[in-house]
This record gives structure tokens, sequence and C-alpha cells, in this order.
């Protein structure tokens, strides 16, 4: 799948040569044991399924892709495949792990949306689709485990003149959740980074221009109670009043966005 080539990092000043080829093996690997092994591979908190809040922000914000070309970035278990499709989209996706494909293949033939979609396994930074194809990407929780260098400039390549892309991401600049992520290193791999939106501007400097919304400032607070006997049960609601907290404090402070777990990138090309 993947073929040699080395490239060059930038971090904290420092640059550093790395094997795009071995990192790329790396994340397969992860990934398909991850996709394999069920539960395991997931923190307790994802019981409760926090993320599904912001997915459900992002989906709010594709609008009518009804007979849209979309590309999606790491298809994963096949969830948010199944949706694109459901929503009206042809939908092409790929991922790094074999197992990711099979699995989003066998949720697809099980709401009979095969042949609404092509799948593939690839790296994002290497694309195997034409020049211009798509007018939509979308991705969760995918591009910080990337060499964002290539594989934006490989995402400019086959959007469309006008093309929007949309990425919700965990973020790199809240202290307690980068403490939290390096006492549980079995939940991810060892070259993710989560984003800093103060590089997105010379990262994205080929692009139109992007804009970003932040969740989970105060409302990650509520993940605790996937830990506590009835918690589960409770989320729902608690998470609800810490996310309208939340809605009304980025109005006010939007500075406070840093400290968020997640955003959502809009980028145009």
């Amino acid at each position: 799948i993947f073929t040699s080539e080395v490239c060059r990092v930038e971090s904290n000043g420092v640059d550093r040569s790395r094997s795009l080829d071995e990192r790329l093996e790396k994340e397969a690997k992860f990934h398909d044991d991850k996709y394999s092994a069920g539960d395991e591979h997931y923190p307790k908190h994802y019981s409760v399924r926090p993320t599904e809040y912001v997915y459900q922000r992002m989906r709010q914000d594709l609008g009518d892709i009804r007979g849209k070309r979309v590309l999606e970035y790491g298809c994963g278990e096949g969830w948010i495949t199944r949706d694109l499709a459901k929503m009206g989209a042809l939908v092409s996706a790929f991922d790094v792990s074999p197992q990711a494909i099979e699995n989003t293949r066998r949720v697809l033939e099980q709401d009979g949306l095969a042949e609404q979609c092509t799948l593939g396994v690839m790296p994002a930074e290497r694309l195997a689709y034409p020049d211009s194809s798509f007018d939509i990407a979308v991705g969760f929780a995918i591009i910080h485990h990337l060499d964002l260098t290539t594989a934006f400039a490989e995402l400019h390549r086959v959007l469309k003149p006008g093309g929007v892309a949309f990425f919700a991401e965990p973020l790199g600049t809240n202290p307690a959740i980068q403490l939290y992520r390096k006492l549980t290193p079995q939940y991810r791999t060892v070259d993710e980074r989560p984003l800093v939106l103060g590089e997105m501007p010379q990262i994205l400097r080929d692009y139109k221009g992007f804009t970003h919304k932040e969740y989970f400032v105060t409302a990650i607070g509520a993940t605790a109670l996937a830990y506590m006997p009835g918690g589960v049960a409770l989320y729902p609601r608690v998470s609800g009043w810490m996310h309208a907290f939340d809605r009304g404090l980025m109005r006010i402070a939007p500075f406070l966005g840093r400290f968020a777990w997640y955003t959502v990138l809009r980028i145009e090309k």
C-alpha cells in the first residue's frame, strides 16, 4: 500500500526526519487491532457516546448533501459513512486500516447502501482519487493522526474549486486533557497530535479560508458520570445542561475555546 517516502515535520522549531511509511504502518496496525477488538480499545467514558454531540453539530453544518460527491476521511467503523449515504450523498470513504474498511463494508451492506459508496484502503497523505473530484470532505477525529502538510495538500488537490471540508478534532491546548492523554497511552497512537488552532493559518495557507467552533469546555466534566453508579442514565440530562452553559460561555468569552476538548473546522478551497 505504501511507498518509501521521507517527510520533514516541524515541531517546536526543530526539524526531524521520519519515515512516513513507518508511521502509516503503525497507524494501520493500531487501528486494525482497535476495530477488531471491540470496546476494550476505548476508555470507559465512551460508553456515554460523548462525541456524538460534536458529530451532530458538524452534521448540521454540512447542510443538504443530496447528490453531492463526499469524501470521508477515516471511515473507522462505518457509522458516519452510513449516515452520509442516508443523507443522500455519493460517498467515497477511505481508511488506512483494512479492518476498518471491512467493518464499514459490512455496515453498508446491512443497510443496503453499498452501491451508493466506494471504499478504499489508503492513507490521507496519498489519495488515489483524481483532481477536483469532491464537493465536500468530512472527517471525525482523523486529521490529528496525519502529516498535516502533506494531507492538506492532497485534500486541496481532490476538492473541487469552492469545495468545503469539515473536520471534528480534539484540541491540544487544555493542560488537563493533555495530562490525561499522557496517562492513558494505550488508547492512542504514538504519532497522533491534537490540533493547535494557532498553527492552522500557516498549514491552511493555500486555502481560501477556514473557521472553527469549539465544544466541550465545561461539558467534558459530564463524562465523569460514566465512572459512577447510575451515571450513564444521568449523562444525557447533565450533559445537555452543561452544553447549554458552554454555548453561552463561548458567546461571552470565545477565547476560552482553547480549553475545549473538540473543535469543528470548516475549510474552503
